[in-house]
């Protein structure tokens, strides 16, 4: 003890010094620990937290935030998805519409917010949509836009209500494609979405966007109508981050409006050039459209012009005046409906005082992207002719808000085919302050067709398709004239036409498809080469279905696409018409199919009806009322049963039917036969002499003058005799009373000796020539006499069983085989 007491006496200076630096030590200890350990670890604390703030405020949607967001645990029904969302993430189930009775829904955050059942349900025809908030994710707007009708209210939507950001969720109802134009398709891919484009009419499509993502960052779903009369609902689900993508402000068109106080006085002249002073109560008024983009509209009103180039930004489009009750300028817009949609220049309108005067100038190109709900507030101002305007046609307006019927001041000038411009409008006229209407419409302007006006603008070499006579008819489907074919199947029968590499030809074939009596353009079908856009184009304006296949520079194998492609469109669908490149079709085309369909049906034996005959040359001048049965198939434009190409083509179509059917395609095996007409119900249009890789032979076959029936009800007088027992006797009945023709020399050209024996004599009009035969397939010695009847010497067409059977001038003519199974020795 006293060593410890002498060691803290060294060390210290005494023992009550060594316990005063305890003391001192553990207060310093006490106080370090509590007060500045203790801040630090505090503002250590303050800056993780700031820095979460700083994250949260960039991102906006990190965990933090979204406790503070209300979350509703509880699953409406109908709303359940196989997800469990995180939480930072949002569950989401959209469905659109399928067919006309089932409706489409819309699931945000567990919650049922559009569907037909609930209270005060907004569900209806075109697009249904709901936007959230994406800040609060609060319901911002529940509306359905009839998109079929046309786009104006829901573009508004789009441009004017939403902020970017805004979460928009779209399901389909019915049709929602024929009003759409380019403007809101070009907006929803501002929304994300990638699939818009290719949504067609009666498709299917759901879409979770948001304002200002980029393209493609959507969660959408498209789904094709194909061969249904409504496409299968759409439906998404699952769980969605916000925001979607990187959003981007959207930059939408402005227009400056110019107001009294900033509106621009060009030129002055006195009276705006009329000879005569207006009366007190009217004023002045110069209208001029301009001849083309390189001149300048002009309004002037009381001597002074406020619409010219380089005056209150004047230009392409439509070019409005407003003038007030006290004939003064109150508003000069320029709006260019060429560029732009025409949002802004509905809220102009629609925002017109009380009998304000509106004087309106087209200038350039005005049609392109306006809207049918301007043109309705066109309409209501006085305009009678609005809904005429077309690609670069001119149009001029003195209308008034509140006038009783129609503008007295209104004209308009269309435009011509190709790219011209319309004759320009230049009138000069004195204003009332209050328009008298006329109660009548003025005098209809003849009748413009303006998709084929536009289509000609766009496309050449349409020949006179285009032409200034023919612009304007009507391309519209002939209805069925006889009413006891109503109910026949040939009139629901797809038909199937496969394009070549002329587009005019096939434009010629498609109008005389469309002047087939009964035909019904739903089941005409196109089969064009997926890149060409001027196809699509003209089978549209037909009002046909485009099938588009990848390309290829084979014609058969693009043949065979199509045909497979065809039965998967119409499964349903016992027999196909296919109308193959070049072709022109009889007026009574479909319906000589329609009086065959019966024993067409009925007989198993018959494969298919060609209705194109090799041997229907002009100078043979056979009969349009006989049909006969033919061994070989040679197509060109033909109805075929499904179960024939099942069983020998589907399969086999390299080995059968890979050359053009005019070289015959050969089928194994082959128990049917098959219809041909005597003469040709289809033309093909003669082949380009100039191609030397054609066999000459090929080219004679169709250069050759050829004659093609133009009655469009010709009687057929051997229908009931077609079917295979009854046909092969009344061949047999016919060969045992025909006459004989005994010495047949080769012959270069047609023998008119032999036929000016036949004229002369009044003893039979049945004929037959016995060939010798080695076979049954033995054609050798009847090729040489082939010219003697004006028929081609290089192949024989249209044998059945060994009888080559044809119709000349009143006569018939069997050219049969001396071992056929129908040649009775004995006759």
């Amino acid at each position: 003890m006293r060593k410890i007491k002498r060691l803290l006496h060294k060390i210290f200076g005494g023992v009550g010094n060594f316990f005063a630096i305890i003391i001192l030590v553990s207060i310093t200890v006490i106080f370090v620990n509590t007060y500045v350990l203790s801040a630090r670890e505090s503002s250590g604390a303050l800056r993780v937290i700031d820095s979460q703030e700083f994250s949260l405020g960039s991102n906006e949607t990190r965990q933090s935030s979204m406790q503070a967001i209300s979350r509703s645990t509880i699953v409406d029904p109908g709303c359940e998805i196989n997800e469990k969302c995180s939480r930072d993430s949002f569950a989401f189930k959209i469905t659109s519409g399928d067919g006309l009775n089932k409706y489409p829904s819309i699931c945000f955050n567990n919650k049922l917010l559009l569907d037909k059942n609930l209270k005060d349900s907004k569900v209806g025809r075109g697009l249904n949509i709901v936007v959230i908030n994406s800040t609060t994710f609060d319901v911002k707007l529940i509306e359905t836009f009839d998109t079929y009708l046309e786009e104006t209210f829901f573009l508004r939507a789009l441009r004017l209500n939403l902020t970017d950001g805004d979460i928009v969720i779209m399901a389909s109802f019915d049709e929602m494609t024929s009003g759409l134009r380019e403007a809101s398709i070009t907006l929803l891919e501002k929304y994300g979405s990638q699939a818009i484009k290719g949504v067609k009419y009666r498709d299917s499509f759901v879409m979770l966007g948001q304002k200002g993502i980029p393209r493609g960052k959507a969660i959408e779903m498209h789904v094709k109508k194909g061969s249904r009369e409504y496409a299968a609902a759409a439906h998404i689900s699952g769980c969605a981050t916000f925001p979607l993508g990187q959003i981007t402000p959207l930059v939408l068109p402005n227009v400056e409006i110019y107001r009294q106080g900033n509106i621009t006085i060009g030129t002055s002249i006195e009276n705006c050039g009329l000879a005569e002073v207006c009366k007190s109560d009217e004023f002045a008024v110069h209208l001029y459209t301009g001849k083309d983009n390189n001149d300048e509209p002009k309004i002037c009103v009381n001597g002074h012009y406020v619409i010219s180039k380089g005056i209150n930004n004047a230009g392409r489009g439509l070019n409005i005046a407003v003038v007030s009750h006290n004939k003064e300028v109150i508003r000069i817009g320029h709006f260019d409906t060429w560029q732009d949609d025409s949002t802004n220049l509905e809220i102009f309108l629609e925002n017109l005082e009380d009998d304000a005067i509106i004087i309106v100038v087209t200038f350039d190109e005005a049609s392109s992207k306006l809207s049918q709900h301007s043109k309705n507030l066109f309409f209501d101002l006085g305009s009678a002719t609005i809904q005429n305007l077309k690609y670069r046609d001119v149009w001029v307006l003195v209308g008034q808000k509140g006038i009783n019927g129609f503008s007295p001041f209104e004209e308009i000038s269309y435009a011509g085919t190709g790219f011209t411009y319309a004759p320009a409008i230049d009138k000069k006229i004195c204003v009332p302050k209050k328009l008298r209407g006329q109660p009548i419409r003025p005098d209809p302007i003849p009748y413009h067709n303006d998709r084929r006006r536009e289509f000609c603008s766009h496309y050449e070499d349409y020949g006179d398709f285009c032409s200034e006579t023919n612009v304007d008819k009507s391309l519209s489907a002939v209805p069925l004239l006889n009413r006891t074919l109503e109910d026949n199947s040939i009139y629901s029968t797809p038909i199937l036409v496969i394009a070549g590499t002329s587009n005019n030809a096939l434009r010629m074939c498609l109008e005389t498809i469309l002047m087939q009596p009964g035909v019904n353009a739903e089941n005409v079908i196109v089969a064009i080469d997926e890149k060409s856009t001027e196809l699509f184009a003209l089978v549209q304006l037909f009002g046909f279905k485009n099938l588009s296949l990848p390309t290829t520079t084979d014609y058969m194998e693009f043949y065979e696409k199509a045909l497979k492609e065809t039965w998967n469109l119409y499964p349903k669908s016992g027999k196909l018409i296919v109308i193959e490149e070049n072709l022109l079709l009889s007026p009574d085309f479909l319906y000589t199919l329609a009086l065959l369909s019966e024993v067409f049906r009925k007989d198993a034996t018959i494969g298919a009806i060609q209705m194109w005959n090799p041997n229907s040359f002009d100078i043979v001048n056979g009969s349009i009322e006989l049909i006969y049965r033919v061994d070989d198939f040679y197509g060109l434009g033909f109805l075929v049963k499904r179960s024939f190409y099942d069983r020998y083509i589907k399969d086999s179509f390299k080995q059968c039917c890979s050359k053009r059917v005019w070289e015959k395609w050969t089928f194994s095996d082959l128990p049917t036969s098959f219809l041909m007409p005597d003469i040709s119900r289809v033309f093909r249009r003669p082949f380009d002499e100039n191609q030397s890789n054609r066999q000459k032979s090929i080219e004679t076959l169709f250069n050759e003058k050829r004659r093609t029936n133009l009655d469009p009800f010709p009687p057929l007088s051997n229908i009931d005799t077609l079917r295979q027992n009854k046909y092969d006797e009344t061949i047999k009945t016919s060969l045992s009373s025909a006459t004989l023709l005994k010495s047949l020399d080769k012959c270069t050209s047609i023998n008119t000796y032999m036929y000016n024996l036949i004229q002369n004599q009044n003893i039979s009009h049945i004929f037959k020539h016995v060939y010798s035969q080695q076979s049954v397939t033995d054609v050798s010695s009847l090729l040489p006499v082939l010219p003697c009847f004006g028929l081609l010497p290089h192949e024989v067409f249209g044998l059945y069983h060994g009888v080559l059977r044809f119709s000349s001038n009143n006569n018939s003519f069997y050219l049969v085989g001396s071992k056929s199974p129908l040649l009775n020795t004995k006759s």
